[in-house]
């Protein structure tokens, strides 16, 4: 049955370079072994459509002969099909094998052109060996994202073996080289074909591609290097984290197995609404509410900022909705020691709902003195009075 390396990254025939990368990262990412969702068969068929598609040479073979460049991927590399030419892009050449001359093999290696499909190589395997990585949110109040803080945070993950210190020996146990791949992490072999000699390599059962076991493996982990366990971890929060945004801590994801490079662990900011103040970058934004004669004559106010109480100056004549700038009163710039944005104070003037008598004579006698007509309104009430 014919694979579609295309269907299995997901792309059209048409996709480009850039997309097949990006659709291979993305599903290595979602199948990969280590993820408890993962799906080693897919992984796998996902890394060897990748290694076809990936290269272009390979990706026009694939192309030009479809089932018979995949069939002979297969078979260890190669397109032959038959001794009589049919089907075999290499008729012509003595035997039929370009790679021959005189007799003599050539000779090639099949873990380095398919590492990725089988796991092989000790470098690839010791990657996948690598811890997970690992995302929580981090809740903030306002005032801890302005400022920073220092926050701890318990986390229930993989981490290192206290028992062997996260190399999978018993204590007092030596961590040997592998008997059966001799350290090597894979385990070698070579078989002569149409083309000569081709050596491969798988990875070796024993270690599991580390190239090192345990003498005797750890009771407590039964020889992984990690456990299950809480661990409680300490984190610095810049001064002017926003919401969303994310913080790295290396080394505080999962713990690799047998001692491997452990994941890290990813914190997302959760930061609270303030009441007072609305977020604009690193600006501040705030809403001071002032009465008509303060607005109108001018008048300095105590505003409440986030760093404390400051003397605010409003100006006579001020309207409502003036934006008056307080420099650098606002967010620290992240990773800019001394750098401030603003606070930006919109003046909102409030007009009195209700006056007295006295005072609705003195605005029209204001209003009247600058030419401007206007009607009191004494009420019901004292207009019934003033009828007597």
């Amino acid at each position: 049955m014919d694979t579609n390396y295309y269907e299995i990254l997901g792309v059209p025939k048409s996709a480009s370079p850039d997309d097949i990368k990006k659709a291979y990262r993305r599903l290595a990412h979602q199948y990969h072994p280590d993820k408890g969702a993962g799906n080693e068969q897919k992984f796998k068929d996902v890394n060897e459509a990748y290694q076809v598609l990936g290269n272009q040479d390979k990706r026009q073979q694939y192309d030009t002969y479809g089932s018979t460049f995949e069939q002979a991927q297969r078979n260890g590399g190669g397109f032959y099909q038959g001794s009589q030419g049919q089907g075999n892009p290499f008729a012509g050449f003595a035997g039929g094998n370009p790679f021959s001359a005189g007799g003599e093999g050539f000779e090639f290696d099949l873990g380095d052109i398919f590492g990725d499909m089988f796991g092989g190589g000790r470098q690839r395997e010791s990657r996948s060996r690598r811890g997970i990585d690992l995302e929580i949110g981090m809740r903030l109040t306002f005032e801890e994202a302005v400022f920073g803080a220092e926050k701890s945070i318990i986390l229930e993950k993989k981490d290192a073996c206290k028992n062997c210190g996260g190399s999978g020996a018993a204590p007092g146990a030596k961590v040997i080289s592998c008997p059966k791949c001799h350290g090597q992490g894979q385990i070698r072999t070579q078989r002569r074909t149409i083309f000569g000699n081709i050596a491969s390599a798988t990875t070796c059962d024993r270690c599991e591609g580390m190239g090192k076991i345990p003498e005797v493996a750890c009771a407590t982990c039964g020889g992984s290097g990690n456990l299950r366990q809480e661990k409680t971890i300490s984190v610095k929060i810049p001064a002017g984290i926003d919401n969303g945004q994310r913080i790295r801590v290396a080394g505080e994801g999962e713990a690799g197995y047998r001692g491997s490079e452990p994941g890290d662990l990813y914190l997302v900011m959760q930061v609270a609404t303030s009441k007072t103040f609305i977020r604009d970058g690193f600006n501040l934004q705030m809403e001071l509410p002032v009465s008509f004669t303060q607005a109108a004559l001018g008048s300095k106010i105590m505003v409440q900022t986030l760093g404390g109480k400051i003397e605010l100056k409003i100006p006579s004549g001020t309207q409502s909705g003036t934006v008056l700038k307080v420099k650098d009163k606002g967010v620290p710039h992240l990773n800019q020691p001394g750098r401030r944005g603003d606070l930006l104070v919109t003046v909102r003037v409030l007009i009195p709902s209700k006056l007295s008598k006295k005072e609705k004579e003195l605005l029209k006698q204001l209003a009247e003195g600058r030419g401007e007509t206007v009607e009191v309104d004494h009420g019901f009430w004292e207009n019934i009075k003033d009828s007597f």
